[in-house]
């Protein structure tokens, strides 16, 4: 009897094969093992080029590796312990290489599995359709841009398919639900910027839409998650969203000693107070025009006006000392 040896990439193509049947069984019950199939069989993807970019030993399969002399005087890379790498050791690796990747993407995908295996939650198959529509995208990018392969050769016709016709109708209902968010008359440019990653705070679903689709006014606003049936409040939702949509922004902010585009509202407490806008994106507190120091008359931010009794931080903090 032959030995069968199964490669890193047949093992990819099978993991993500059984995971696109789990989520066309009409079986609840399959749906968690769908997105845990799918994911890891788009990380074995990974690790195949990986695989593909290493001298000839998979050294860059392996966590650690460090330099050893071997018998003939010369320098060989060696791998240190039996670990394997892991995503943050692939996303360092494909920037060192070059290799391009959907990483917001992919951690989404991620977000929704983690969500799925800690916490239950109505509607997990529409999370889990949102997950191998993300896995799609990424699947497409793997094998034809990094490792040259043919998708649907790759995948079979009937595996890839099944991925095309799951995100055309994760992707309709998306864009049902971004359609009666759109319908609103948003108070603040950034709240309308950030739309696109608008998301369930409890399930992470993208599928987050209007309970009156005909509603226009923000703060008549009911917000429901298609996905869990939950309803959102709006500032946790724009706080996550401000997150992803001016993530960037604030770490440069931060890093150059600049003041960030996204702040805490002293009102609601949550994190949707736009700076440049003046005013918090989810409640109705705004930073009067005139703002201004007491004592020196400089512009004060929303905190300084709202816990510093309209004094600037300095001002506030020398009256603080001669208390």
């Amino acid at each position: 009897m032959g030995v069968i040896i199964v490669t890193l990439f047949a093992n990819a193509v099978e993991t993500i094969q059984i995971g696109v049947e789990d989520l066309l069984r009409n079986d609840e019950r399959r749906v968690l093992s769908a997105v845990r199939n799918v994911h890891a069989g788009v990380l074995l993807l990974c690790k195949e080029k990986l695989r593909r970019l290493s001298p000839d030993d998979e050294i860059l399969l392996a966590q650690r590796f460090e330099p050893q002399p071997n018998d003939k005087g010369e320098v060989s890379i060696e791998a240190v312990g039996r670990n394997t790498i892991g995503v943050d050791d692939i996303k360092k690796r494909f920037k060192a290489f070059g290799v391009s990747l959907d990483w917001k993407r992919f951690d989404a995908m991620a977000d929704i599995r983690n969500h799925m295996e800690h916490s239950y939650y109505k509607g997990s198959r529409e999370r889990a359709r949102q997950a191998v529509a993300d896995a799609l995208l990424i699947i497409r990018q793997m094998l034809v841009e990094a490792l040259q392969e043919d998708p649907r050769a790759t995948l079979g016709s009937k595996c890839w398919t099944a991925l095309l016709e799951n995100a055309d109708l994760f992707e309709a209902e998306l864009k049902t639900c971004r359609a009666m968010l759109e319908n609103i008359d948003w108070e603040t440019e950034a709240a309308a910027r950030a739309l696109s990653d608008f998301a369930c705070p409890s399930c992470r679903s993208a599928l987050i839409r209007q309970r009156d689709p005909a509603n226009t006014m923000q703060q008549r606003a009911v917000l429901i998650c298609s996905a869990c049936g939950e309803e959102a409040e709006l500032g946790p939702v724009l706080s996550q969203a401000f997150d992803e949509t001016f993530g960037g922004e604030t770490h440069i902010a931060v890093k150059d000693g600049g003041e960030p585009p996204i702040s805490t509202c002293p009102e609601c407490s949550e994190e949707t107070f736009v700076i440049e806008e003046g005013r918090c994106a989810a409640c109705d507190f705004a930073l009067p025009e005139d703002a201004a120091c007491a004592v020196c008359g400089s512009g004060l931010s929303a905190e300084e006006y709202y816990e510093h009794n309209a004094l600037c931080s300095y001002h506030a903090h020398t009256a603080s000392k001669d208390d």
